[in-house]
């Protein structure tokens, strides 16, 4: 029996995402710059080379938590597919402290505004701010937030401990105490009157 040969036009249509040919020759033209930028500074200390900003890849998870489909998010980087499933998986490997095991991205709409990096067991926290507007940072002009700062911004990501049928609420949202960061976890931190939301990553093991 004759095996049937794959057939070229769906594999390209597979790694890249699109048979145009004119986006092709825009990826092929992207790629060519991202390997002409592949200097030292551009490199991560082991060598391999960091082709996305923190903001870019916040923006791709964003986007994929919105539902938008793998082959769309390469489309708009110009990549295929096969670059951005392997950046997301860098994103769970954020860090080289073992003791940070958790990262926020502060996000409005779908920029990233601020990240922070979390050590429960020593309860601190590293920040980096990615916009100069003060009133869209997560600590605002703070910028060596302290636990408790953390601790209140979580909260104040959360409806109010005080709230009416608070208990029913959590009832609903199967969690079993008043807990800012398992409320965050079901809601993303959404807060009506603002476009602010957090986006969790927890570093696979």
């Amino acid at each position: 029996m004759k095996v049937k040969e794959p057939d070229l036009t769906e594999q390209i249509r597979e790694i890249f995402g699109t048979t145009d040919a004119k986006e092709l020759r825009q990826i092929a033209e992207d790629a060519a710059c991202y390997r002409k930028k592949g200097n030292s500074a551009n490199r991560s200390p082991v060598g391999r080379k960091n082709s996305f900003t923190d903001p870019q890849l916040a923006n791709i998870l964003a986007l994929q938590k919105q539902g938008v489909k793998i082959t769309e998010i390469a489309k708009k980087y110009h990549v295929s597919r096969q670059t951005i499933y392997s950046q997301i998986k860098r994103v769970h490997n954020f860090s080289e402290d073992p003791d940070v095991k958790m990262r926020m991205y502060f996000m409005n709409r779908d920029y990233l505004c601020t990240m922070i990096d979390i050590d429960f067991l020593h309860e601190k926290i590293y920040i980096k701010n990615y916009t100069d507007q003060i009133p869209l940072r997560a600590f605002g002009v703070v910028d060596n937030p302290s636990w408790n700062d953390f601790e209140y911004f979580l909260e104040d990501r959360c409806f109010p401990r005080t709230r009416d049928h608070a208990k029913e609420i959590l009832r609903d949202m199967r969690i079993p105490f008043y807990d800012p960061l398992l409320i965050i976890e079901k809601t993303d931190g959404y807060m009506e009157g603002d476009h602010q939301w957090i986006m969790m990553v927890k570093k696979e093991r």
